[in-house]
C-alpha cells in the first residue's frame, strides 16, 4: 500500500432509484449510455483513472486539481439535456493506494462533497480551489462550512460556476492552451472567423458572448508572466550513499541562486525534495508543483573529479529544452552552479540576459572543505526541526567550517541561527539572552561580510524578532526578500514580522506568496497565514485556512491557537472551548501567561483581544491548570 496526495472525484446519478422503479429499462440504457459515451470518455482525455463503480456511481483519480475540475465540467457540460442527471464531488487529499483501488479521508471527502452537490452541480473542497490555477479564481462560489458525515471538523465548501450555454463557447480556450503557442496563429484566426459569426448575428443576444470571446482571446496571447521552475534533488551517482548530502547541498545551492531572480518563480526546496523519487510523468508533477519547468539531473563525485547532468523539461508537453553534462575538478563546483543557473534562465524564457545572471554569482568560499561541512550542517539540522542532537552537531560542523575559512559568510549566518533557535526553544532567562545575542553578532558579521546574503538578513530579522525589536525585525526581513525574492522562508518570516508590526494586509500579502511558492509547505506555513488574516479581521477566511490545517493535522498546537480565537470573536464559544480543550491535550504546557511572555501580536492593541479571545475560550492561567468544557478534548 501506497500513501499519496490525489485529486479525486465523486460522481453520483442523482433520483437513480426512482427513475428505476418508474422505467428500469429506459434508466438502465440512459445510464450505460452516460457512462459510456460521456464519463469514461471525459476522464481518460483528462489523464484520469475510474477506480471504482458503483452501479450508478463511480470515483476517479486524476493527476491534478486542474485535469479533475476539466473533466467534472466536461461530464456536467455533455449531460446537460440528457434524462440522467449527476452530482459531482472533488476533493485534494491523502489517499492511500492499495493496488487499483483508493482508500482514505481524500476519498470520503470527495463521496461527502459529492452527497451535498444539487443535481447537475459540482461541489469541491477549499483544498482544491487553493490547488487550482490562479485563473479559476473567479470561477468558485464559497457557500461556508459544513458538517459533514465521519469528518471531525467542519468543511470548507465551494461551488464550480458552470458555464452557461453561450459561454461554452469558449472553454475551448483553456485547452487550446494546454498544447502551447506553436499553433497560435491558425487558432486566432479560426476564432476570428467564428467571432466574425457572431457579430452577424442579433448584437443584442450575442453581445456579450462576444464580447466574453473576446476577452478570453486577449487573454490566451498575453503573456502568463513569470514562469515557474522546479528544481527537483539530482540523483547520486557516486555508489556512495554518505555523499547525499553533498548533491542535495548543490541542488538546493543550485535553487538558492536561481530564487535571486526576480524575473522568475522558483518552487521551494522542501516542495521539490517531497516528490523525491515519485516515479511520476514529469507533466503531472509540474502540475503538482505548479511548474511550468522542471530541472532535473544527477552529480557523481569521485575523487577530485566531478560530473554534473542536466537538463530542462517543459512540463506543458514534456519536451526537453535541453541538457549538458559538465565535468569539472571538484574545486571548480561553484563555477557548474553558476553555468547552470545561466543556463536554465535564458531557456526558460526571454526575461533576463546571461551576463546579468553571471554578475549576481559569486563565489561564497574559496575552500571546498569549508563548503563541504556547511553542505552536512545543513543535512543535520533544517529550518523548522526541533531536534536538539542534530542543531549542536551542525553547529559542531559550522564552527570546523569557520576555523577552514573565517570569511564563509553563509557558515556565519547558519551558525548564527542555531543560537537563535536554542534560545526561541528554551526559557532559561539570561543564559537564552546570551544565546540570541551571539545568534545576532554572528548574522551581522555575515552581512558585514556579504552585503547580499538574504540568509544573513532573514537570521538577523529572527534574532531580533525574538528579542523584541519588532521594528528592526521587519527591516531586516524586507532586505532578506529583496535580496531574493522567491525565497518562502523569507516571505513567511516577513509576514511573522509584519503580524508583530501590526502591518497585516501585508501580511496576509506575503503568507498568501510564500504558499504559492511552497505548495508542499509544512502546517506552519498555514498557520501564519490564518494568524495573519485573523489579525487582519478577515475571520471567515482565516477559520477557513484553518480548519483546513486541522483536517491534514488535527493536533497542530498553533493553528488550535489561532482558530479557538476565532470562534470566540465569531461567537462560537461552546466550539471554542472545545477547541481549547484539544490544544491543552496537544501541548500541556500552555498558557497564558506563556502567551503574554511569546507577545506573537507585539505590543499591538490586537494582543490584547487576542489574550481575551482566549480566555473566553477557557484557557488556563497557568500551565497545567484545568480547562472546564463541555465537549471532548
Amino acid at each position: 500500500m501506497e500513501r499519496k496526495l490525489a485529486a479525486i472525484v465523486a460522481g453520483d446519478v442523482a433520483g437513480y432509484s426512482r427513475m428505476m422503479a418508474q422505467d428500469e429499462a429506459a434508466t438502465y440504457a440512459a445510464l450505460r449510455s452516460a457512462f459510456d459515451d460521456v464519463i469514461s470518455p471525459a476522464i481518460q482525455r483528462h489523464g484520469g483513472r475510474m477506480f471504482k463503480n458503483t452501479g450508478d456511481g463511480f470515483l476517479a483519480t486524476f493527476p491534478s486539481v486542474n485535469e479533475a475540475l476539466d473533466g467534472a465540467i466536461e461530464i456536467q457540460a455533455a449531460l446537460a439535456g440528457r434524462p440522467l442527471c449527476l452530482r459531482l464531488g472533488v476533493n485534494l487529499g491523502d489517499v492511500i493506494e492499495d493496488g487499483d483501488d483508493m482508500f482514505g479521508d481524500g476519498v470520503n471527502l470527495a463521496a461527502r462533497l459529492e452527497s451535498l452537490a444539487k443535481p447537475g452541480g459540482i461541489l469541491v473542497s477549499a483544498a482544491v480551489v487553493r490547488g487550482a490555477d490562479r485563473k479559476r479564481e473567479n470561477g468558485f462560489v464559497r457557500l461556508g462550512r459544513r458538517h459533514v458525515k465521519n469528518i471531525p471538523e467542519a468543511v470548507e465548501v465551494y461551488a464550480v460556476r458552470l458555464p452557461t450555454a453561450a459561454q461554452s463557447w469558449l472553454t475551448f480556450v483553456p485547452t487550446l492552451r494546454r498544447y502551447g503557442r506553436a499553433g497560435l496563429p491558425y487558432m486566432l484566426s479560426t476564432a476570428a472567423v467564428a467571432v466574425a459569426a457572431i457579430l452577424v448575428l442579433d448584437g443584442g443576444r450575442w453581445g456579450e458572448t462576444a464580447t466574453l470571446m473576446a476577452q478570453r482571446l486577449v487573454d490566451f496571447a498575453q503573456p502568463e508572466g513569470p514562469p515557474a521552475v522546479a528544481v527537483l534533488p539530482f540523483d547520486n551517482m557516486s555508489g556512495d550513499s554518505g555523499q547525499g548530502y553533498f548533491v542535495d547541498g548543490l541542488t538546493e545551492d543550485i535553487i538558492a541562486q536561481l530564487a535571486r531572480n526576480p524575473e522568475i518563480q522558483v518552487i521551494a526546496r522542501n516542495s521539490t525534495f517531497a516528490v523525491r523519487g515519485q516515479a511520476n510523468d514529469l507533466r503531472d508533477l509540474g502540475r503538482r508543483l505548479g511548474a511550468r519547468y522542471i530541472v532535473e539531473g544527477s552529480v557523481r563525485r569521485a575523487g577530485d573529479q566531478l560530473r554534473v547532468v542536466a537538463q530542462l523539461i517543459d512540463t506543458s508537453d514534456g519536451t526537453h529544452r535541453w541538457s549538458r553534462s559538465y565535468d569539472r575538478k571538484l574545486d571548480d563546483v561553484f563555477a557548474v552552479q553558476t553555468e547552470l543557473t545561466t543556463e536554465i534562465v535564458s531557456h526558460v524564457g526571454s526575461y533576463v540576459r546571461q551576463s546579468e545572471i553571471a554578475q549576481t554569482a559569486t563565489r561564497p568560499t574559496d575552500s571546498l572543505q569549508a563548503y563541504d561541512l556547511v553542505l552536512q550542517a545543513r543535512n543535520q539540522h533544517r529550518p523548522g526541526s526541533s531536534d536538539p542532537k542534530g542543531l549542536i552537531a551542525a553547529r559542531g560542523l559550522l564552527q570546523r567550517a569557520l576555523e577552514v575559512d573565517p570569511g564563509y559568510a553563509a557558515a556565519r549566518a547558519y551558525l548564527g541561527m542555531t543560537y537563535i533557535v536554542e534560545a526561541a526553544h528554551n526559557s532559561a532567562g539570561a543564559a537564552d539572552s546570551s544565546r540570541i545575542e551571539q545568534g545576532l553578532s554572528e548574522a551581522r558579521q555575515a552581512i558585514a561580510l556579504d552585503p547580499n546574503l538574504a540568509v544573513g538578513y532573514q537570521v538577523l530579522s529572527f534574532g531580533l524578532a525574538v528579542s523584541a525589536d519588532y521594528e528592526s525585525a521587519i527591516k531586516a526581513a524586507e532586505k532578506a526578500v529583496e535580496l531574493n525574492p522567491n525565497e518562502p522562508d523569507s516571505l513567511m518570516a516577513l509576514a511573522k514580522a509584519q503580524v508583530r508590526f501590526g502591518a497585516y494586509d501585508e501580511a496576509v500579502s506575503n503568507a498568501e506568496r510564500a504558499r504559492r511558492l511552497h505548495p508542499m509547505a509544512p502546517e506552519y506555513y498555514t498557520y501564519v497565514h490564518g494568524q495573519a488574516l485573523y489579525a487582519a479581521q478577515r475571520l471567515e477566511e482565516a477559520d477557513a485556512v484553518l480548519t483546513d490545517c486541522l483536517m491534514r493535522s488535527p493536533q497542530q498546537p498553533d493553528c488550535l491557537l489561532i482558530r479557538a480565537a476565532i470562534l470566540v470573536e465569531t461567537g462560537n464559544l461552546a466550539e471554542a472551548a472545545d477547541v481549547m480543550a484539544r490544544l491543552i491535550v496537544a501541548k500541556p504546557d500552555f498558557s497564558l501567561a506563556a502567551e503574554r511572555e511569546y507577545s506573537r501580536f507585539g505590543e499591538s492593541p490586537l494582543m490584547e483581544r487576542f489574550v481575551s479571545n482566549l480566555r473566553q475560550a477557557k484557557a488556563p492561567e497557568t500551565a497545567g491548570a484545568q480547562v472546564a468544557t463541555g465537549g471532548q478534548a
